[in-house]
């Protein structure tokens, strides 16, 4: 599986890379519609909004530490397929749900969270999957690849939610993230490499597994300021994310269909992103790339709160988020490949279960405070708050060792 042949003749490469974009492609009609089927359908407040947005990120609490060690502990791909299945189940009772009129904002609460459930489930085992199917030669290739592919869907996925949207109407929409989802799970089930046997348990008590991919990420000087910097950009963008699309549509006065040209539009930055990350850290290495991608990352949302109604405003915005996607590609690519490449086997699902526990637990308490402030000053106030606290991420990189870290480290065997 690690040979020197083009990933793209690697069957089980295109596997998954199809079942990424697959739900991909589904999610980010989702991304688009549940908000709109909340806040316009339903009619929830900027609080209820916070609140199905927090309901989302909430399992990373709870689950996904014991997410780790499972991903550590049991082969991977029953745990992808299983989690593809259980969340398209969930998006598909929200039409059904609609269609007897039985639906409520109770439900959206309870799919948001099944939904982050079976993501938190399935995201450390995900990202060490690369490692296993591609070795370590191609893993940086791999990955720049998939998330190239991410981007792609993503663009192509958030200007079919806008006409989706527009045309179909919101609850009808969410029948596509469904069906994507159950593509995955077909997709990654035709995958034919066999796994390696799982690592047995270090340990008699998940507990103690727990506390090593914990003591590991605190204790490395190099994957520290990174796992310190994800909770600080999850915490302000959450705020974002649960309130920009009822702010564009009710004080930008935005139609679904501008929404998703410009999220299509603006996506192009992403794929371009994809494209020379791996270029640029072959160039200046991972470190130096993680760095100065996350400070573009952080400058590109402020737009949004400065930009007034009208063709201007919306162009603004569409190339402020162009280079806000950019930089999150590349960063994404350099920081998780980075962290892959240092860290033994045994511990790659806990390290990548340790940083998103880091990440996504701040994302439900900034998501219900961007919420419950928009409240008091108004959705532009808070919004503006958020964007602003995004700087905060890269100050942490520029203030540790990997600002003036030359060489990447070995990878370790």
């Amino acid at each position: 599986m690690s040979g020197k042949r083009s990933l793209w003749r690697d069957r089980d490469f295109v596997l998954l890379w199809s079942a990424q974009n697959a739900s991909m492609l589904g999610s980010e009609v989702t991304l688009l519609a549940l908000p709109l089927v909340a806040g316009v359908v339903l009619g929830a407040s900027p609080f209820e909004m916070g609140v199905v947005a927090a309901a989302r990120k909430l399992p990373v609490l709870f689950a996904s530490l014991p997410a780790g060690v499972l991903a550590d502990r049991w082969r991977k791909r029953p745990i992808m397929i299983s989690t593809h299945l259980v969340a398209g189940l969930a998006m598909l009772s929200i039409p059904v749900a609609a269609v007897f009129g039985a639906l409520t904002l109770a439900q959206l609460y309870v799919v948001a969270a099944v939904a982050g459930l079976c993501e938190t489930v399935f995201n450390p085992v995900y990202q060490s999957y690369p490692l296993v199917l591609l070795g370590r030669e191609r893993l940086v290739e791999g990955n720049a690849k998939l998330s190239l592919a991410m981007t792609a869907a993503s663009t192509l996925g958030a200007s079919a939610g806008g006409f989706i949207v527009g045309l179909a109407g919101a609850v009808k929409a969410m029948l596509a993230d469904a069906l994507s989802f159950f593509a995955a799970a077909l997709a990654i089930w035709a995958i034919r490499a066999p796994e390696p046997p799982p690592s047995p348990p270090q340990g008699t008590r998940m507990r103690s597994e727990v506390a090593e991919g914990l003591r590991y990420v605190f204790r490395h000087p190099l994957i520290r300021p990174i796992a310190l910097s994800l909770p600080v950009f999850s915490f302000a963008l959450a705020g974002t994310h649960a309130l920009w699309i009822v702010y564009v549509v009710k004080e930008l006065h935005w139609q679904p269909q501008v929404i998703g040209l410009a999220l299509g539009v603006s996506g192009l930055g992403g794929v371009a992103g994809g494209m020379i990350a791996h270029r640029l850290t072959s160039r200046f290495g991972l470190a130096r790339t993680i760095v100065w991608s996350a400070t573009v990352y952080a400058v590109g949302d402020l737009p949004l709160v400065l930009a007034s109604p009208g063709l201007a405003g919306q162009i603004v915005v569409t190339l402020s988020w162009t280079i806000l996607f950019a930089g999150a590609v590349i960063v994404q690519v350099s920081q998780r490949s980075f962290r892959q490449l240092i860290t033994p086997l045994e511990l790659q699902g806990r390290l990548a279960a340790t940083t998103r526990w880091l990440a996504w637990g701040a994302a439900p308490l900034g998501a219900l405070l961007a919420g419950a402030l928009a409240e008091v000053v108004g959705l532009r106030l808070t919004l503006l708050a958020a964007a602003l606290t995004v700087g905060l991420g890269p100050l942490v990189l520029w203030l540790s060792p990997l600002r003036s870290l030359k060489d990447d480290p070995v990878p370790t065997a």
